[in-house]
């Protein structure tokens, strides 16, 4: 039997690794208008932001790249460029990357914010794109914070981990290579710990209503001894959802080789937009499949370590109602009520 998710028990479950995966899609397939509906309100303009931003830079590079290939066919000149970042469309580059972080953030709260309205809610009442606002509005200064902070940290932390290990690398290695590609490997490991461990960052966020810092301490005491458990379904989801984004990524690849082969009707800019648009589009919106993996890796942990699932269920217990006698007259045979 399938969970549709309408009870905090219902998210509230520990789960193996098949049924995190399993959950992700059972839940998609319970709430795919609902959440659809919301995704389209509050994430979308982000999408195609970064999608236009893409069509910008990418339309200008293919042309460049189709002009110069057909030179090298005809033997003549290449095109004459006054700089080598002449083929870059900077401002397209800067729009994507404004438009990709502020469509992630959008996900992550519609989504996170859709479960959580889900949660708390009476079974029978239906998730509207107003209410996930109302859970969005509330939490977003403290969901910007945390992304802020967990840049700030990422980078300082960067480049102290490998200025450290790479001077002691250099010490330990007295001229040789080992040295540096250990404390390079030793970096990468390090990193890669603090990334997984972190990943649960934005649930812990949402469902708990921590504060920023209160987070990061949070995500490390739920990730101990799981560091693994929860790396590999990090790993699988993405997986899938990169197998998903191929789709969406055809029409791209057919601008692609329209402009660089210029054929026509393939090299229109036009058509290199809507391209980056529906590209853009498919990435935000089925990154959704490794979001919430990490929300059931979260709700799994917590379950194992606290048993709020297991309490919620307990609570429930006699609250049931007795059934109605549709007779106050039985036969001999009968039980009666029970």
């Amino acid at each position: 039997m399938k969970n549709t998710f309408t009870t905090p028990a219902d998210f509230w479950q520990e789960r193996d690794f098949g049924a995190k995966i399993s959950a992700v899609f059972e839940f998609i397939g319970a709430h795919w208008r609902a959440l659809g509906k919301c995704l389209v309100y509050f994430v979308l303009p982000g999408a195609l932001l970064m999608g236009i931003g893409l069509g910008m830079f990418t339309n200008k590079l293919y042309d460049f790249t189709g002009r110069a290939t057909a030179a090298q066919r005809a033997g003549t000149q290449l095109p004459h460029m006054n700089s080598p970042f002449e083929f870059f469309n900077f401002a397209g580059l800067a729009l994507a990357m404004v438009g990709g972080l502020l469509a992630f953030l959008l996900l992550s709260g519609t989504l996170y914010g859709y479960v959580r309205a889900r949660m708390y809610s009476p079974a029978d009442e239906p998730i509207t794109p107003a209410r996930v606002w109302a859970e969005l509005r509330a939490r977003l200064g403290r969901m910007v914070g945390g992304t802020l902070l967990l840049g700030l940290l990422g980078g300082v932390g960067f480049g102290v981990v490998f200025g450290v290990l790479m001077a002691f690398g250099s010490t330990l290695g007295r001229g040789s290579f080992a040295g540096p590609v250990l404390a390079v490997l030793l970096g990468y490991t390090l990193i890669g710990y603090i990334s997984v461990s972190l990943a649960l960052y934005y649930p812990v966020l949402w469902l708990e209503d921590n504060d920023v810092f209160a987070s990061i301490g949070r995500c490390f005491q739920l990730i101990k001894g799981k560091w693994w458990a929860t790396c590999g379904l990090l790993f699988t989801a993405v997986f899938l959802q990169s197998m998903f984004t191929i789709v969406f990524a055809i029409p791209q690849y057919a601008v692609m080789m329209g402009k660089m082969l210029q054929l026509p009707g393939l090299n229109s800019d036009v058509l290199g937009l809507a391209a980056q648009c529906l590209y853009a589009v498919g990435i935000i919106f089925t990154y959704c499949i490794p979001l919430l993996a990490l929300v059931f890796q979260y709700l799994n942990l917590v379950e194992r370590q606290e048993g709020v699932g297991l309490r919620l269920l307990v609570d429930q217990l006699g609250q049931g109602h007795t059934p109605a006698a549709e007779s106050g007259h039985y036969r001999p045979d009968e039980l009666g009520e029970y």
